[in-house]
């Protein structure tokens, strides 16, 4: 990468949103914008759908619109990378030959040239589906394409394994209900993917609503390779984030994708679990008292809110001697006793010489089944954990048909098919927890209950199957997060 200018510095913009009829005046806009930014970076973002500035479009739409030829939009963005010398990324909502349209991410090099563009595959009401994320390299930079709803598919993540840079065109829009309340899901899914990848990501966002129906979160911004936002634009309005990133920090995946299980497509009957549902936001305590007396506490909170299923983390990190099963397994069985609640946990097992991250289910007093971790990520490697044979599976409690994902398998593994509920017991994972579930929830269609550690990319999280957040715990306590599953 010695042709990449170190640190590398990137800006994404966030201009306002117009109107459909406004397109001539937002791409004045947007061009002005890109003429005051542009110099000084080596690489300028723009935000999804830029091109033509407006995203909620139909055919008919589009017709009555009369736009130029994209070349005139596209000629123009190339002129600029030239000139300056700085690679430009755009959204473009592009028009086929037969009216159809595509949401897709335009990358020009420094020379102008167009190097790559990634069509967004996820087919929905106003897009057509496109090629999918691309790949690119400037310099030896790797750098990956993905396109709005995309980021949802792990399949397609996975396939950009090795970037350093991953360039999103997914404009976060308001989770709805009070804008602003809860992290836009776009934002939440580029910082778990972010992570997954260990690369570096940047977005565009928008400031303002788009035909009465959609309003955008702004959050223009650049996330590390921990999925934590470097910097971030607020949503009240229009503007530039600018940052200066070390593109050798990016270390690259976390988990080796070449070992992940193939999963159990087995249709089967799913028994729905309704009710309340409680996840558990924890640290192991140095004292192994203080430490079971704190859960004991927590659990017998999360019964007393009506929750008669209760998720705690992987509680045994990276340490294969710390939380472990033959020491915790009686205090689980004699808390599942007191309390009547079906209890998931991940504990460190020993078995024949080896050290497995298992998940146990524990219900009336006695353990109903167990999973072992599939997948490891660099550090439960490193710390010597072997990890188990079989995909996660389903587990049919008294509550409904519940799927068993433990530690680094909620980052990258589907849910098992069959279950209503996804339970995770995350731990200190390797991406943010509440993103890395909501990817979940709207890839598997499942509700996702998950207990992460109380780090800042930990947490508790209820989620529903759409990606919406029914409770959650704030960063660095432990707390109980419970909601109500329909």
């Amino acid at each position: 990468m010695t042709d990449v200018p170190r640190p590398l510095r990137v800006a994404a913009l966030q201009p306002r949103t117009f109107e459909a009829g406004d397109h001539a005046r937002a791409w004045e806009s947007l061009l002005a914008r890109v003429d005051q930014s542009i110099e000084g970076h080596a690489l300028l973002v723009l935000p999804e759908a830029a091109i033509p500035g407006w995203a909620l479009l139909s055919r008919d739409a589009v017709a009555a619109l009369a736009l130029p030829p994209e070349d005139v939009w596209l000629s123009a963005l190339a002129e600029r990378s030239h000139r300056t010398r700085c690679a430009i990324a755009a959204g473009l909502v592009r028009r086929d030959a037969d009216g159809a349209l595509r949401n897709e991410l335009v990358l020009f090099g420094p020379d102008g040239r167009e190097l790559a563009h990634a069509g967004e595959r996820t087919a929905s009401g106003w897009f057509s589906r496109g090629r999918g994320p691309a790949v690119a390299e400037i310099g030896g930079l790797r750098i990956g394409l993905i396109v709005g709803r995309d980021l949802a598919r792990r399949d397609l993540t996975r396939g950009l394994a090795g970037v350093h840079l991953l360039i999103a065109a997914a404009a976060p829009r308001d989770a709805g209900r009070v804008p602003g309340a809860e992290a836009s899901l776009e934002s939440a899914l580029l910082a778990a993917r972010a992570a997954l990848l260990g690369a570096w990501a940047i977005a565009g966002g928008k400031s303002g609503s788009e035909g009465g129906l959609l309003r955008y979160a702004g959050s223009a911004g650049v996330i590390d390779p921990a999925g934590q936002w470097s910097v971030r634009a607020p949503a009240d309005g229009p503007g530039i984030v600018s940052a200066e990133i070390d593109i050798d920090a990016a270390p690259g995946p976390a988990l080796d994708f070449a070992m992940l299980p193939a999963s159990d497509t087995t249709a089967a009957t799913r028994e729905p679990v309704r009710g309340q549902v409680a996840a558990v936001a924890f640290d192991p305590l140095p004292s192994a008292v203080k430490s079971t007396e704190r859960l004991r506490t927590l659990v017998h909170a999360a019964v007393a809110s009506g929750a008669r299923l209760v998720v705690l983390p992987d509680l045994a990190g990276t340490e294969p001697r710390a939380v472990t099963a033959t020491e915790t397994l009686p205090f689980l069985k004699t808390l599942s006793t007191e309390t009547g609640a079906t209890i998931f946990a991940g504990l460190a097992e020993r078995a024949d010489g080896v050290t497995y991250k298992t998940t146990y289910a524990v219900e009336g007093g006695e353990v109903l089944a167990t999973h072992r971790q599939s997948v490891l990520d660099r550090d439960e490697r490193a710390a010597g954990f072997r990890a188990g044979g079989q995909a996660p599976s389903v587990v049919h409690t008294a509550h409904g048909a519940v799927g068993l994902l433990c530690g680094a398998e909620g980052l990258a593994v589907a849910a098992p098919a069959g279950a209503s509920v996804a339970v995770w017991c995350a731990g200190d994972a390797a991406a943010p927890v509440g993103g890395t579930a909501r990817a979940i929830a709207i890839e598997d269609g499942v509700a996702v209950v998950a207990a992460g550690s109380t780090s800042r990319a930990g947490g508790a999280f209820v989620i529903d199957p759409s990606g919406r957040m029914l409770g959650a715990t704030p960063p660095g306590e432990a707390l109980v997060a419970t909601a109500r599953l329909p």
